[in-house]
């Protein structure tokens, strides 16, 4: 994660509206059915970018041996609390999803869903955290959730605006299909970097798993067969199912 993502998620409303505000609701529908369609019980799951904890506890609970990474300090001290008042016992860390602290092979599934990865930026740190997931896990099959440009047919038309004015004006050096994110209440603090999230197409996506040696099996959009979740804004969603030969 950048900076200033890093910064944007040291602010208290960010923190509970994606942590507190929705562990509670556990896995989706669509996160349980790829759950029980491609992770083996009782496997090693790594969770990367685990917010307040809402992936690791259901996983957990569900019998799933979970370590949970995140690189916002606040959420890996909710996620540690959470875990303990619910008295699970998932190992809980501090960690960069481009450059992940565990050896080779030391997983059989891996997590990187509520669109982590656009946070990643420019497009070299999304190929490495891809990559890093594939490294640290088995043979097996990854879950990966990214935003879909394809959701509404105003998205698509943004970006052809925006992506083609940056031909000739990009001050912020900004990549194709990145847009500023609005923070939660308002503008930001005065002085703080406006930060950067990165929008995904599924021809996008799939051609940066393949760069990293992926193979995707499944693709599931949540809008087409959810109602709106507590954070409507991950209605969005479309997941992936990555496997690792």
């Amino acid at each position: 994660m950048t900076h200033d993502m890093r910064g944007f998620y040291d602010d208290p409303d960010e923190q509970r509206k994606w942590g507190a505000d929705l562990v509670a609701a556990g896995l989706s529908p669509i996160e349980e059915r790829l759950v029980a369609a491609h992770f083996a019980p009782g496997a090693r799951v790594l969770d990367v970018g685990c917010g307040g904890g809402r992936e690791a506890f259901a996983l957990a609970a569900r019998g799933f041996a979970v370590t949970a990474v995140d690189y916002t300090p606040a959420f890996v001290a909710a996620c540690r609390a959470g875990a303990a008042a619910r008295g699970l016992a998932i190992d809980v860390q501090q960690a960069d999803a481009a450059a992940l602290p565990f050896a080779d092979a030391s997983f059989e599934h891996v997590v990187m869903i509520g669109q982590l990865l656009g946070h990643l930026r420019p497009r070299a740190r999304r190929l490495q955290a891809l990559a890093e997931i594939r490294r640290v896990m088995k043979p097996g099959v990854a879950l990966v959730s990214t935003n879909a440009v394809e959701r509404r047919w105003r998205y698509a038309a943004y970006f052809f605006a925006v992506n083609l004015g940056r031909r000739l004006r990009n001050p912020h050096g900004l990549e194709p299909f990145d847009a500023f994110v609005r923070r939660v209440g308002g503008k930001p603090a005065a002085g703080e970097a406006r930060p950067v999230f990165h929008w995904y197409r599924a021809v996008d996506f799939r051609r940066d798993a393949a760069a990293c040696g992926w193979r995707v099996i499944a693709t599931a959009r949540r809008w087409e067969t959810e109602p709106p979740p507590p954070e409507p804004s991950v209605h969005g969603e479309t997941f992936y199912a990555l496997r690792k030969e």
